[in-house]
């Protein structure tokens, strides 16, 4: 499933050109331009690195960068062709980007997040034999770029019918890599035990953000007491339309962030689009153990 990153670049505004210079220094990724896969690194004093590949042009460049009122400008080194690309095209300085004219349409070296770790991880599970198929999880960072379903498919279970586990975990899921801290998720799910379809949408609070920022001592599993810090999100979905989320890792239980009911999509499974016919069948042993005991709603 192809991952959509929205970036209104008409709409980014310009930073004020007293901004020191320095303040650019950081990795960017490109973005939004076709069938092209470039880095760009800007170090604080005046140097940069850089790829680039289109077609059977791939190639690695160095040199200097320097900031002329609104713009960047790269002197490169390195593989001819590559080094003329950058040297050839001042960069605009936009809000969370360095916006790239590339003649028809303009693409952005989006700056990478500054995490005390590498990357969040986003993670989702359900309880044991209430199978769901996720339609898609749109996530919103602190910076306000969202990517459209960010994660899709199934998820893992608890290993627990009813309630929520104690130990909260990662759940299964990816790493945001492109993202700051999430500041919204908005999920759309298909709950097959019922089945039912549900859409909700999760203000993370500043709070759980800056717990995902603290570094404590904690004691995990592996390697014995250590410094580590929260570093995922975990959605639990269960039937009813019930979202939780808590902040975890791999060393904590879990701090729960948030409580949601869901509200109903009236569009049924798929937007409407496969005429009322759910992702998955429900699992044998899921339905064997649904036809005898039922759905234990008000558990979660």
């Amino acid at each position: 499933m192809k991952h959509y990153l929205f970036i209104l670049l008409t709409l980014i505004p310009l930073l004020a050109s007293a901004k020191p210079a320095t303040e650019l220094a950081g990795r960017y990724v490109l973005q939004g331009a076709r069938e092209t896969g470039s880095t760009l690194v800007l170090k604080d004093k005046g140097r940069f690195e850089a790829t680039f590949a289109y077609g059977n042009l791939d190639g690695r460049v160095q040199g200097h960068w320097q900031r002329n009122k609104d713009t960047v400008t790269l002197t490169a080194e390195g593989h001819s062709d590559v080094a003329e690309l950058f040297k050839s095209v001042p960069l605009a300085i936009g809000k969370h980007c360095l916006i790239r004219d590339m003649g028809d349409h303009k693409a952005c070296y989006l700056r990478q997040p500054q995490l005390p770790y590498k990357a969040w991880h986003l993670g989702f599970f359900t309880p044991e034999h209430m199978d769901i198929w996720l339609e898609t999880a749109d996530v919103t960072d602190a910076r306000g770029i969202t990517v459209t379903q960010a994660m899709s498919g199934t998820v893992s279970s608890t290993g627990e019918v009813s309630g929520w586990p104690t130990k909260i975990g990662m759940g299964s899921g990816k790493y945001m890599s492109q993202l700051e801290l999430p500041q919204s998720i908005f999920v759309r799910w298909q709950s097959l035990s019922e089945p039912q379809t549900y859409r909700a949408t999760l203000e993370i609070p500043e709070s759980a953000r800056n717990l995902m920022l603290q570094q404590e001592e904690v004691d995990c599993v592996m390697g014995g007491r250590q410094s580590a810090y929260r570093d995922a999100v975990v959605i639990g979905l269960a039937p009813g339309g019930i979202v939780k989320l808590w902040v975890s890792g791999s060393c904590f239980k879990g701090s729960e962030v948030l409580r949601v009911q869901a509200e109903i999509e009236p569009k049924g499974p798929d937007q409407g689009q496969s005429d009322g016919q759910y992702a998955l069948p429900l699992e044998p042993a899921a339905k064997a153990y649904i036809d005898q005991h039922g759905i234990p709603y008000g558990s979660w």
